[in-house]
C-alpha cells in the first residue's frame, strides 16, 4: 500500500477523525494483531465469536499508529494512538479498498471457481511477473475481508493486481468484483462445491457468473470450454469471451500430455503457435488451469516463450498436489481443501501417476455439501473404485458414503477401512503402506489430513 494519511484513511472509509495528528503517515491497513507492523492502522473487525475492539489497546505496541473502530469507547488507550471511527469497520475496510484501488493505475483479474481458482491464480501470477511487477492474492485470501486486504496491498507502480475470489454463499462475488474492478474475469471451473447453500448447480453457476457479468465492453473473459457451466454462463459476458479446452471454440489447447515423477510435460498451442511446456505438477487438470494463465498472458501483450517460461515458473502453495517422498512410496499431499470435483480430478492424477505398484486412497469428509453429501460422496466411492484404487481409508462423518459407493464400484469390504479421524487413518495408513504404493491423501480442511502428512513423512505438510 503507498503510504497515506489519517486524514485520508478516514476520507476513504467513510469514516470520522475522532483524534489523532490528520497528517500522521500510516502505512496500511491491517486486520490481524499477531502480524502488525510499524507504521499500521489496525482494523478492528467484530464477528460472532471476536471484536477486535478488544485488542485495540494494545496495538500501539505492536507497532499501529492508528485504529479503525466502530466504537470509541476503548479502556486503557494509549494517548498518541490515531483514532478513525466507522459505522462498521468491515464496510470501513472494504470502502477504503475500493477507493485506495480507483486511486492506481494497476490492472487487475479477476479469478474465480469451484475448483482451481488458487491454482490458476498462481499460475496467471506467474506468467505476467515474467515480465510485469504483479502481485496476487496470498495463499486463498479470498473472500469479504481477503479481497479489500489484497488490494490495500498494491502499491503504485504495480502494473498487474491478480484477484481470487472466493464464495460460499449467494452474494459474494459481486460486491468483491465491484471493489477490484478487474479488466480480466477467469473462472476455472463451475461445479458443486458450497452446494449446501445454493438451491442448485445452476444457482452456483449463476453467483460464478457475477464475475464476468461485471467486467467492462473492452474487457475479457476467460473461460475453459470443457466446462459445461461456463458454458451456460458465457452469454452474460458484457466481455470478449476467450475460450481455452478441447472443445473446437476454444483457441488456447493442450496436448500431446506425458506425465513423470516430478511434473507433466504438455504441447501449448494457439492458433498456428505452439511450444512445449514443462509443469511441476502431476495432476491433468493443471494443464486447463495453465491454458486460462496462458490467454491471460496473452492479453496482457506477453509472447509464447514468456507464457511457457511463467507456466514452469510456477510454485503452488503446500498441500495442493504436493509429492511427498515416505520409505520408498509416495504420498500424493492433495490435503488442503476438497469437493466432488477435485476429488475426482485427484482420483485420475492418482490413476495415472507412473510406477505405481498399487494405489491407495484417504478420502477426508467433503464439507458445505448439504442435503447432496451422501450421494456425492457415494459418487465419489464409486469413482475411486473405478480407477484402479486398491485400498480405501474413508474418513470423517461420511465414511460410510464413501464405503457404500466403493462397494457399488466394485470393491470388496476387506478393501475398505473406516476412520474416524486424521489420527486414526495414520494408524491404519502406517499398517496397510508398503514400497512402492502411491498414497492420495485429500479432504476438506476441516479434517485436517495434513497432520496424517505430517505423521507419515516427519515433514511439516504445508
Amino acid at each position: 500500500m503507498r503510504r497515506c494519511t489519517l486524514e485520508e484513511v478516514a476520507r476513504l472509509s467513510g469514516g470520522r477523525l475522532v483524534k489523532g495528528d490528520p497528517s500522521l503517515s500510516v502505512d496500511r491497513l491491517h486486520t490481524d494483531t499477531r502480524t502488525l507492523a510499524s507504521g499500521d492502522c489496525f482494523v478492528a473487525l467484530q464477528g460472532d465469536r471476536f471484536d477486535g475492539h478488544a485488542f485495540v489497546s494494545e496495538v500501539k505496541n505492536h507497532g499501529a499508529v492508528a485504529a479503525l473502530v466502530s466504537n470509541c469507547v476503548i479502556p486503557d488507550l494509549p494517548e498518541d494512538l490515531g483514532l478513525v471511527e466507522v459505522s462498521d469497520t468491515l464496510e470501513g475496510l472494504q470502502r477504503f479498498a475500493e477507493a485506495y484501488r480507483s486511486l492506481l493505475s494497476v490492472r487487475t483479474i479477476g479469478v474465480t471457481g469451484s475448483s482451481g481458482k488458487t491454482s490458476t491464480k498462481e499460475l496467471i501470477a506467474a506468467v505476467l511477473r515474467t515480465r510485469f511487477k504483479t502481485k496476487a492474492t496470498k495463499g486463498n485470501l479470498n473472500n469479504h475481508i481477503g479481497v479489500p486486504l489484497t488490494l490495500i496491498g498494491l502499491d503504485e507502480d504495480d502494473e498487474f493486481g491478480v484477484v481470487e475470489m472466493g464464495m460460499n454463499h449467494p452474494g459474494e462475488i459481486a460486491p468483491l468484483a465491484k471493489m477490484a474492478v478487474p479488466e480480466m474475469g477467469v473462472i476455472s471451473s463451475i461445479g458443486p462445491a458450497h452446494i449446501e447453500f445454493f438451491a442448485d448447480q445452476a444457482a452456483i453457476a449463476a453467483e460464478k457468473a457475477e464475475l464476468i457479468l461485471g467486467l467492462p465492453s473492452d474487457g475479457l473473459a476467460v473461460l475453459n470450454s470443457d466446462d459445461e457451466w461456463s458454458r451456460r454462463i458465457a452469454e452474460r459476458s458484457n466481455a470478449r469471451v476467450v475460450w481455452v479446452g478441447s472443445e473446437p471454440e476454444s483457441t488456447w489447447h493442450g496436448d500431446d500430455l506425458q506425465i513423470a515423477t516430478d511434473g507433466l510435460t504438455f504441447r501449448l498451442s494457439h492458433g498456428t503457435d505452439a511450444i512445449t511446456v514443462k509443469l511441476p505438477v502431476i495432476n491433468r487438470i493443471m494443464v486447463g488451469n495453465a491454458l486460462l494463465a496462458a490467454a491471460v498472458g496473452d492479453a496482457a501483450g506477453l509472447t509464447l516463450e514468456e507464457i511457457a517460461r511463467g507456466l514452469e515458473s510456477v510454485q503452488l502453495p503446500g498441500a495442493r498436489m504436493q509429492m511427498v517422498s515416505v520409505g520408498g512410496a509416495w504420498i500424493m499431499n492433495d490435503a488442503y481443501n476438497a469437493n466432488p470435483a477435485s476429488m475426482k480430478a485427484a482420483l485420475i492424477a492418482l490413476k495415472e501417476f507412473p510406477r505405481a505398484q498399487r494405489r491407495l486412497a484417504v478420502l477426508g469428509s467433503m464439507g458445505e455439501l448439504g442435503q447432496h453429501a451422501v450421494e456425492l460422496h457415494h459418487s465419489v466411492g464409486k469413482f475411486a473404485a473405478g480407477h484402479d484404487v486398491e485400498f480405501i481409508i474413508a474418513v470423517g462423518p461420511h465414511a460410510e458414503a464413501y464405503t457404500t459407493g466403493a462397494q457399488a464400484g466394485g470393491l470388496s469390504q476387506r478393501q475398505i477401512i473406516k476412520a474416524l479421524d486424521a489420527a486414526e487413518a495414520t494408524t491404519a495408513l502406517k499398517s496397510l503402506m508398503r514400497e512402492g504404493d502411491v498414497v492420495l491423501v485429500k479432504g476438506s480442511h476441516f479434517m485436517g489430513l495434513e497432520e496424517l502428512v505430517s505423521a507419515m513423512s516427519g515433514k511439516d505438510a504445508n
